[in-house]
């Protein structure tokens, strides 16, 4: 064999990717991925919930401490507390959803990834990226449960639960005045939801908000 010959293959090898990466989507008919949002306080002016997620993930399933990326959108205008006219207030008094109507993630890196991943089997990991909601853009972090899936037709899916906390005033969200001389209000949010192999049909646009501190 010649030396260009091994050259060429040399450079082939080194050039060839180490990783498949799979692009995933959510699935906005399948009426199971919800976003629940509840005040720490137990105060309902911001406790709902909604099924208006779609999203985007890209990683590799075959190595999964390899990179991925991820976006989320979540229509705000959606939530529901149970009574409309308390619907009205969140929505008008505190997220000012007609200017604001969503809020998204942007994965910038997970850890904790397990080496692979088993069929019935739930692995726990860190999810680093960055939060849009109310005009303002904040580094979070999310504690995620990832459970592969092969049942129900479903080969190669992954169900998602996402937990993670933002306190209003990080975010310019305004609280009612009886807040207004407690600690800074802690909203806990938790989205569960299912990766499916596909693309999405209408890729999500991120909004071009100044990075906060």
């Amino acid at each position: 064999m010649s030396r260009l010959t091994i050259a060429a293959l040399t450079l082939a090898l080194l050039a060839a990717p180490v990783a498949s990466a799979t692009e995933y989507r959510l699935d906005p008919l399948s009426g199971s991925d919800t976003v629940h949002i509840e005040s720490s306080a137990r105060l309902e002016f911001l406790d709902g919930e909604t099924q208006a997620i779609v999203g985007q993930f890209i990683f590799d399933p075959n190595q999964p401490q390899s990179a991925a990326t991820a976006v989320l959108s979540v229509d705000l205008r959606t939530l529901k507390t149970g009574i409309d006219k308390r619907d009205e207030h969140m929505r008008q008094n505190h997220l000012h959803t007609d200017e604001f109507p969503h809020c998204y993630f942007e994965l910038t890196s997970l850890e904790g990834m397990p080496q692979v991943f088993a069929v019935d089997s739930s692995y726990h990991a860190e999810a680093v990226g960055l939060f849009y909601i109310h005009g303002v853009k904040r580094a979070i972090e999310a504690r995620l449960s990832i459970a592969p899936l092969a049942e129900s037709g479903q080969p190669g899916s992954f169900r998602v639960r996402a937990e993670f906390e933002i306190r209003l005033d990080d975010f310019e969200i305004p609280r009612p005045r009886a807040l207004f001389l407690k600690l800074a209000e802690v909203i806990e949010v938790t989205t569960v939801f299912t990766l499916h192999p596909g693309q999405l049909t209408t890729p999500i646009a991120l909004p071009n908000w100044e990075l906060k501190p």
